[in-house]
């Protein structure tokens, strides 16, 4: 009976301190990951060689960028769809984080969020990525952008000229940069060959009620056409585009399809009536400097849609050596063998000659060799990483297997209640998902205390109801342990999920961003594993959630005991 009640204390203490110390590694651990994350460096940002300007197919390229369209709303806007009949209809893939910044330097630039760094609204990018606008004052092209001094602030030098709209409330704002866009475009002393103008009204509504998204719906699109009526189209071109969707609920920054699949509609000189194309986001700068006639960004990623554009022989060569000048010293930042080079020369004949059929087929065999690099990078750290988190798992496995042994049913039953019961409110109930649109604007704070919160009420909430089946128990540490054994096997099922994560993606990241999916779900597993230490009130220090489930099984098992007797 002695070595029992021993065995049972021995066991009280020793989940007590290791749950308590868990929840202290666990927010540190989050916090660590969530600035590496945040604070990115992108190292693929090299002054690396610029492209030569070519003869542009239009003589003025105006790019209305409207921030939040959607792409199934922008198919019932009438003005929208009769510019898709007249041009060429695109449906433009991103991928996370599809944050506002992370978005607008994709379609600038070319780049995913790895190469030009930004992964976040707050992101310091030292250097800049090169720019379609950056590239088209380099070769001494005249540009303007109105919009929010947001944005311009993002633009800097790269600008000659720059209208500053009022911080106005939105559907305002967009009528001043509507006023301003045809002020512009009909005054001949203020010429510009390529133009940017920002409509944020959809942005600014998407979280209201629908008649408001409606209403914005139709105001962008009789601004749309205001500015079609400015225009010669057959020696302009007008860009319609939006930078990302957003949820129902107004949030961005994650895979969801309303977030990433977004409408690119082209109409005017250089573009090939009745066309359709689906294009990575990357695409869409180097198709704006192939109607601009200017050099493609050099951190592009991706080629023009060439489907799309009036014939021009220059043009797949032209690509063809940017991509392959950013992928020669992208090998060496990766620690890679090259392969750029060595693809170009095979198809260099096909490519002179501006043949698109053979322009597709490298554009697709270079992207499977980045592809190839990519995995194994990635491989090689993950088969450095594989020992550690081998330990850890067979540790945790062990431990489990203790618990187990020594108290079997109500502690599995109660982790089993716990997974399904947070699953049911974080899946159901919130209508929520593993993406990175749970932080709104990049800022985890909120949702961090949130799920704490919730994930502490739930595991409480297990621990007295197991607290409640205790009457049949020795003694009350024996009352107690079983009632932490619960909460310890919630404990090492977080950490065996986070363990995945940290072999997969590791906890810090120097050339490549994780999985978007799998770092949310990393973040909310150290989410839960934190919510071990509670705080009551904001003026209250933490307090160890198993040391007050200990003490309310205690009063609980006095109660019960003496029912039973």
């Amino acid at each position: 009976m002695r070595r029992i009640v021993e065995s049972a204390l021995a066991i009280t203490i020793a989940l007590l301190i290791a749950l308590t110390l868990v929840a202290m590694f666990a927010k540190q651990a989050r916090a660590q990951l969530w600035q590496g994350f945040s604070t990115y460096a992108s190292p693929f940002l090299g002054e690396w060689p610029t492209g030569a300007a070519r003869q542009p197919l239009a003589r003025r390229v105006v790019v209305v960028l409207s921030r939040g369209m959607r792409l199934a709303e922008s198919r019932q806007m009438p003005t929208l769809n009769a510019l898709r009949a007249r041009g060429a209809d695109v449906t433009i893939e991103s991928k996370p984080p599809t944050y506002r910044l992370s978005a607008t330097l994709t379609w600038l630039s070319g780049a995913w969020p790895e190469t030009h760094g930004a992964t976040t609204n707050s992101a310091v990018l030292l250097p800049q990525p090169d720019t379609i606008l950056r590239a088209m004052q380099a070769n001494g092209q005249a540009t303007a952008f109105i919009g929010s001094d947001q944005l311009s602030d993002l633009f800097g030098a790269a600008l000659q000229r720059i209208e500053l709209v009022d911080e106005l409330e939105a559907i305002a704002r967009d009528r001043q940069a509507l006023e301003l866009v045809l002020g512009m475009l009909s005054d001949p002393s203020r010429p510009a060959q390529f133009v940017l103008v920002e409509l944020a009204s959809l942005e600014a509504v998407a979280p209201a009620e629908s008649e408001s998204y409606r209403a914005a719906t139709e105001a962008t699109d009789r601004h749309i056409a205001a500015i079609v009526n400015a225009l010669d189209l057959g020696a302009d071109a007008l860009v319609v585009l939006s930078d990302r969707g957003l949820t129902d609920d107004g949030r961005d920054g994650g895979g969801e399809a309303e977030v990433t699949r977004t409408p690119l509609v082209l109409v005017g000189a250089g573009i090939v009536p009745g066309t359709q194309a689906i294009a990575p986001a990357t695409a869409i700068a180097p198709t704006l400097a192939a109607l601009a006639g200017a050099p493609m960004p050099i951190h592009a990623q991706g080629g023009p849609i060439l489907e799309v554009l009036s014939p021009a022989p220059t043009l797949p060569m032209a690509s063809a050596q940017q991509l392959t000048a950013f992928y020669e010293q992208w090998s060496v930042v990766m620690r890679q063998p090259r392969f750029a080079s060595e693809l170009l020369r095979r198809y260099e004949d096909r490519l002179a000659a501006g043949d698109t059929v053979g322009y597709a087929q490298w554009l697709a065999e270079l992207n499977r060799s980045v592809a190839r690099a990519v995995a194994e990078r990635l491989n090689g750290e993950r088969v450095a990483r594989l020992p550690f988190a081998i330990g850890v798992a067979l540790l945790l496995l062990t431990i489990a297997g203790l618990i187990l042994n020594a108290h079997f049913v109500r502690p599995l039953v109660g982790v089993a209640a716990y997974i399904v019961a947070w699953s049911v409110l974080f899946f159901i109930v919130r209508g929520a998902d593993f993406s990175l649109s749970l932080f709104s604007d990049g800022n985890p704070t909120a949702t961090f205390g949130e799920w704490e919160r919730i994930s502490s009420a739930l595991m409480g909430l297990i621990g007295l109801a197991i607290a409640l089946t205790t009457g049949a128990c020795e003694d009350v540490f024996d009352a107690i342990a079983t009632t932490l054994s619960a909460i310890g096997l919630i404990a090492l099922f977080q950490l065996l999920a986070f363990t995945w994560f940290y072999w997969q993606w590791g906890d810090a990241f120097t050339w490549t961003l994780p999985e978007s999916s799998a770092f949310t779900a990393g973040l909310l597993a150290l989410t839960q594993l934190a919510a071990l230490n509670v705080r009551a009130t904001p003026d209250l220090p933490e307090l160890p959630l198993a040391l007050l489930i200990a003490i309310a099984t205690a009063v609980i098992y006095a109660l019960v005991r003496r029912s039973v007797a």
